[in-house]
């Protein structure tokens, strides 16, 4: 109480003096804080029977005249050390020390600046020879990135002092670089905790510390950042201008955050706090208008909104490729790169780009040195196909992890009413428990579905670095889609609706994915499991010359047709179709043809033709269904019975087969057509049997032996077996 007494009876020196506003008397009132902390936790200490007691720290430590960011006397320090703390710890007390300020020899108050308490810590640590120093702060350690940014960033377990100095230079601010200059100078271990999590050990920041596999510990982020640059050809070559254009900045008290200077010599660009910009821009003509006025330096300007993106790891040092995956995977996420700097040391290299990208920078470097192991997935819809895939994601949980390090997490399960959504991932067990776990879980425990807008936003806003959409619906998802998209956020579909629709509308959505390099896979919209897309482009890519892609691309009607030969009523074979869960939510999609037309567009657009969906010319399966399915099946049982017989009667088989025409001038022209087709026995499409897709590729390399690929093409397992693949996609990019 008597010290408390004693120092709240300088506040009213404090507030006199803080009328002068001079740096002398705010430094004197800065200090208030500690001083007064101090005694309440000796206090605190007392009564729970420890010894302890209050050392001022202007006491101990020597420093110069810089009020507000003073230097500390090292030698001066040493003894005072030793006399006012030393003892303590030979008595068995513990002394309780002010952080933050010191004094000058007249014993003027001086506080050290950001991070002084810190800076104390380490400070007596150096003049006492302590083993180790602990700070607690609110983050459990250094991290992986900035969590504001990326939510799986991580702690990371052991830090070098030059690593830790880099990442708190370029925006990890867990611990100041001037505050491990004591540390490193008498090689003094510093262990950062969490207050909160103390039980955690945190990250040990030491001499040497083990290297990553990719080299690369953290992501930083610097915002609020302004690129100024000198530009003149008749700067080449002219010794000085570095010189020049750094007095320029110190002149006007700017700190230059990065730098960076073609090898042509004709532009030199500085990175410096946006605040500090316009006053650079001002001190660099001034101290280069001559040159201006003769016009060697053509111009000097500012690009505002920009940030600093640094990738810092020891494990880079001498490593071929580091920076290859670093621009890459910028690349991969259409981010434009205006500024590069890397020092000698290979310790860090940083980039300066647009701010509005930072976060999706900071987020794919991320993933791509492997800091990152999570992948979330929002699964919109919920019935056979996506009941299998939650199955399937549980079943393949652990070998995800050992194989591919990673981890799929769903977050999200929605239909076209509901929302179900934990930010830390949805229990897997019992979404995929077979009495009906994921819709019953929707309805007990979801709320209303929010507009497309507002769902994409929801993933946004979890800072999530890597997220897959996945579209098992058959509904007209395609505004999802493209909001998805557009946001960076990578799709994955069964639904053919979104992709064969209106030329003008999937254009809209490969345009979205190209322009943030988000994946969209949508390699089971035809073909179910069956590589088709991947076959297409590949023989595109490896400079083939497509002419046409025929085939039967609906296990239902390949099923119906099998069943049909055996004799079997077009009626009873729909509901058989039906049981064994071939046929699309609405029987008509198949029959009416719709269905392979879709595949047909998708298939087509694919390899390259513009066709609108009123291109693909369309022959039913089953007509009139719009009068309905029982009275459609009625009409037409008869008439399907007679063809079936006619082709058996010519050695054919019937066959519902969809040709895309790409490149064969005998055909009139590029096109596609699907309909009821009889086909020789003796074909490949013709000894098609069930449920089996089939595709048959002719073009220039394969023209004598067309490329055939087959394989089951309906059933909900095969399906979203398909869609995991794509999923994985995503996750080995």
């Amino acid at each position: 109480i008597g010290q408390l007494v004693a120092e709240l009876t300088l506040v009213l020196e404090g507030v006199y003096l803080l009328r002068e506003q001079t740096p002398r008397s705010r430094a004197f009132v800065a200090s208030f804080g500690e001083r007064l902390c101090a005694p309440l936790l000796v206090a605190h200490l007392s009564a729970r029977g420890r010894r302890a007691r209050m050392v001022d720290a202007r006491a101990v430590l020597v420093s110069d005249e810089r009020f507000e960011a003073a230097r500390v006397d090292i030698e001066a320090s040493r003894p005072r050390a030793h006399d006012r703390v030393g003892t303590l710890f030979e008595q068995g007390t513990i002394a309780v020390v002010t952080g933050f300020i010191a004094a000058t020899p007249a014993g003027v108050t001086t506080t050290l600046g950001r991070s002084g308490s810190d800076y104390t810590a380490t400070l007596l640590a150096q003049l006492l020879g302590a083993r180790g120093v602990e700070i607690y702060t609110d983050v459990d350690g250094i991290l992986t990135a900035d969590p504001r940014l990326v939510s799986e960033a991580r702690s990371l377990e052991h830090v070098s002092y030059r690593e830790a100095a880099e990442m708190s230079y370029f925006g990890a601010q867990v611990i100041h670089p001037r505050t491990m200059v004591p540390a490193m100078q008498a090689d003094i271990p510093i262990r950062i905790r969490s207050t909160f999590e103390p039980q955690r050990a945190g990250t040990l920041v030491a001499h040497d510390a083990p290297t990553l596999p990719k080299g690369v510990k953290t992501v930083t982020s610097i915002r609020e950042l302004a690129l100024v640059t000198v530009d003149g050809r008749g700067m080449a070559g002219v010794p000085g201008v570095a010189r020049r254009i750094f007095e320029a900045s110190e002149l006007c008290g700017a700190n230059v955050v990065m730098i960076s200077q073609a090898s042509s010599e004709q532009t030199v660009s500085l990175v410096v706090r946006e605040a500090e910009a316009a006053g650079l821009i001002e001190a660099l003509r001034a101290r280069f208008a001559p040159e201006i006025t003769a016009g060697t330096i053509e111009a000097i300007t500012a690009r505002p909104h920009v940030s600093v993106v640094s990738i810092i790891g020891q494990g880079m040092a001498g490593k071929p490729g580091s920076a290859a995956r670093f621009f890459d995977a910028l690349a991969a996420v259409r981010v434009n790169v205006l500024a590069i700097a890397q020092g000698a040391s290979e310790l860090s290299i940083s980039v300066a780009i647009d701010q509005r990208e930072a976060g999706r920078a900071v987020r794919a470097a991320h993933t791509t040195f492997g800091l990152t192991h999570v992948a979330h997935v929002l699964l919109v819809g919920c019935g056979r196909v996506g009941t299998s895939l939650l199955g399937m994601l549980k079943q393949t949980r652990s070998s995800l992890q050992s194989d591919l390090s990673a981890e799929l997490r769903v977050v999200g399960l929605t239909t076209s009413q509901k929302l179900l959504f934990d930010a830390e991932g949805l229990d897997l067990a019992a979404l995929s428990a077979g009495d009906g776990g994921a819709r019953a879980a929707i309805e007990r425990d979801g709320v209303a579905r929010p507009d497309d807008a507002q769902l994409v936003n929801r993933l946004l806003a979890q800072h999530y670095t890597d997220v897959v959409m996945v579209d098992v619906t058959a509904a007209d998802t395609g505004e999802l889609h493209h909001r998805a998209l557009e946001s960076g956020v990578h799709v994955v579909t069964a639904n053919k609706r979104p992709l064969a629709d209106e030329l003008a509308r999937y254009l809209e959505l490969i345009d979205a994915a190209a322009q943030t390099g988000a994946y969209y896979g949508y390699e089971t919209t035809f073909g179910a499991g069956l590589p088709v897309l991947h076959t297409l482009r590949e023989l595109v890519q490896t400079g083939d010359t497509l002419r046409r892609v025929s085939g039967c691309l609906s296990g239902t009607l390949g099923y119906l047709c099998t069943e049909l030969e055996d004799g079997v009523a077009i009626d009873e074979a729909v509901t058989k179709a039906a049981e064994l869960g071939y046929t699309e939510p609405d029987p008509r999609e198949d029959l009416s043809g719709r269905d392979v037309a879709r595949k047909a567009l998708i298939i087509a657009r694919a390899a390259g033709l513009a066709l609108d969906p009123g291109d693909v010319k369309l022959d039913p399966f089953v007509a009139d269904l719009e009068g309905g399915l029982e009275q459609a099946l009625d009409k037409h049982k008869g008439a399907l019975a007679e063809r079936v017989a006619a082709a058996k009667a010519n050695g054919e088989t019937l066959r519902y087969v969809a040709t895309i025409t790409i490149d064969d001038a005998d055909a009139g022209g590029p096109s596609a057509e699907v309909g009821l087709r009889a086909v020789s026995n003796q074909s490949a499409i013709g000894r098609l049997r069930g449920p089996d897709n089939i595709l048959v590729f002719e073009s220039a390399r394969y023209e004598r032996y067309p490329l055939v690929i087959q394989g089951p093409g309906a059933g909900a397992d095969v399906t979203a077996a398909g869609v995991l693949g794509d999923v994985l996609r995503v996750v080995r990019r």
